[in-house]
């Protein structure tokens, strides 16, 4: 009769030490007043991220999309926009798909920095386009003076027509401006759409980092 008492009396103190259980600690695993959500998001953050795909077969018809997202309290992420379009990267020859080639072969995998120009004056390139930060390749080439860029003239005008292949004019397909020294070539409405999209959340002349805005080439 003892023994049961003395039972009896254990189990009374742990169904008391249940009872006076904090409130943090009760719903631990479940059950709270956040359920479902995530203590750890930032509502309202805005993310987005250009990715350029590369075509093995053909490196001139490859793939540049833009997608933009922003996280809801539980954690989640609401999409924003999503489009894509064709691009290239590289020249003919044994090179284009060698990303430690300077000026010929595409771009090295990896995440980029961008700078976005809407009318950039270089002694190439010209109109818009997206300063890319330098990027080391395998075997510890410094890729330098990256861009997605276009072929046009300044003010993002189209030259006049003439004989041969012109930078200031987009010949596609009569020639192949997919082609590149190692840039991303897009042709100028798809990247036209391209700044439109990137300004609806983004300014121009500011590198913002790469947990915001961010190129992947893959």
């Amino acid at each position: 009769m003892a023994r049961l008492l003395r039972a009896l009396a254990l189990v009374s103190v742990l169904v008391a030490l249940v009872a006076i259980q904090s409130p943090s600690h009760a719903t631990l695993g479940g059950g709270s007043d956040t359920a479902g959500g995530d203590t750890s998001a930032h509502p309202g953050k805005l993310r987005a991220q250009i990715t350029f795909t590369k075509n093995l077969a053909h490196p001139w018809a490859s793939a540049i999309t833009w997608d933009a997202a922003r996280q809801r309290a539980d954690g989640s992420w609401k999409v924003l926009a999503h489009d894509s379009w064709r691009a290239g990267s590289g020249l003919p020859g044994g090179s284009a798909k060698n990303a430690c080639v300077k000026g010929h072969g595409w771009l090295p995998n990896g995440t980029y920095s961008l700078l976005q120009y809407d009318d950039y004056h270089g002694n190439l390139i010209h109109g818009r386009a997206f300063r890319l930060a330098d990027k080391r390749c395998t075997n510890g080439t410094l890729r330098e003076q990256l861009f997605i860029h276009t072929e046009s003239g300044a003010g993002n005008r189209q030259c006049a027509d003439a004989p041969g292949d012109q930078l200031c004019r987009w010949e596609f397909p009569k020639v192949n401006d997919y082609t590149s020294h190692g840039c991303i070539k897009m042709s100028p409405a798809a990247i036209l759409a391209l700044t439109r999209d990137y300004h609806r959340f983004f300014h121009a002349g500011t590198r913002y980092s790469t947990a915001r805005v961010r190129l992947v080439v893959r």
